[in-house]
């Protein structure tokens, strides 16, 4: 059996496209050798790494996003819901807008493993070294901490302290981390749910606007620039429009765009399946 590596890439509310690729593996009944993960990415692989099925990461994460109708009243009234309004502690002075942890415990609660070292399959997340400029790649300790500098997107979420290091996003750096098991798998699969993104001519970007699309902006020159050096085995890119880094809520509208890559992933899965 040939050993895969599976890399998901950054990308924010659109890395919710990463649990119907998992879902690919787990209806062919295929399991990753290896996983690496970049910012939302990072938590999606965190997640299926620690042991949860593509089907419970979905029906979780579809469980706890807001929607659209959801009236102020009707979160208020939900625990789940109510744990939102905890993202958005101002933090202003501390070389962010918000601190982190809140959206970690958010997003992974007790379903995520303590540590690399209790994963089910072994795991690599990307963070950056805001002093240094380079690259750092976890793969021991503190996992909740690890998944938190990897998502702590510049000058919205504080930097994170590990070991010494000052950590920012990882998107600044690797969105699309396939390169990160070379000398211990066969065949490198990158997700790359960067998406597409639709133009608003008319009138000035408010500030979030403007810092989400400056580092998307980057992501996307990172990847294609990577890409064209030295490509992945398999690249799926999900075909996500109009959504915006913190759109959670558009989690259906994500599904529904993530559906042919999944069935072009399964495709590409099954050849191989029937090479070996």
């Amino acid at each position: 059996m040939k050993r895969i590596g599976l890399a998901l890439g950054a990308g924010g509310a659109r890395g919710l496209a990463h649990i119907a690729m998992l879902e690919a593996f787990d209806e062919l009944g295929i399991r990753p050798h290896r996983l690496a993960g970049t910012s939302m990415g990072a938590i999606m692989a965190a997640a299926y790494a620690s042991g949860q099925s593509a089907r419970e990461i979905r029906e979780r994460f579809s469980s706890m996003l807001l929607a659209p109708e959801d009236s102020l009243w009707q979160t208020l009234g939900r625990r789940d819901l109510r744990r939102w309004f905890g993202i958005a502690k101002v933090n202003l002075g501390r070389g962010a807008l918000m601190k982190g942890d809140s959206l970690r415990r958010l997003l992974l609660e007790e379903k995520v493993a303590a540590n690399f070292e209790s994963l089910a399959i072994p795991l690599r997340v990307v963070a950056a070294d805001y002093w240094e400029w380079h690259q750092v790649v976890l793969d021991r300790g503190d996992l909740p901490l690890a998944l938190q500098a990897s998502m702590a997107v510049p000058g919205v979420f504080q930097p994170v302290p590990v070991d010494g290091r000052l950590l920012i996003d990882g998107g600044t750096v690797n969105p699309v981390p396939y390169d990160l098991w070379d000398d211990e798998i066969d065949i490198r699969i990158g997700i790359d749910v960067l998406g597409q993104r639709t133009s608003d001519r008319e009138g000035m970007p408010g500030f979030f606007e403007a810092v989400f699309n400056t580092v998307q902006l980057m992501e996307h020159s990172i990847v294609s620039a990577k890409t064209r050096h030295d490509p992945p085995d398999i690249l799926i890119r999900p075909e996500i429009q109009g959504v915006r880094m913190f759109e959670f809520y558009k989690a259906e509208t994500i599904f529904r765009a993530a559906g042919p890559a999944k069935e072009q992933l399964k495709r590409y899965l099954d050849a191989l399946l029937t090479s070996w």
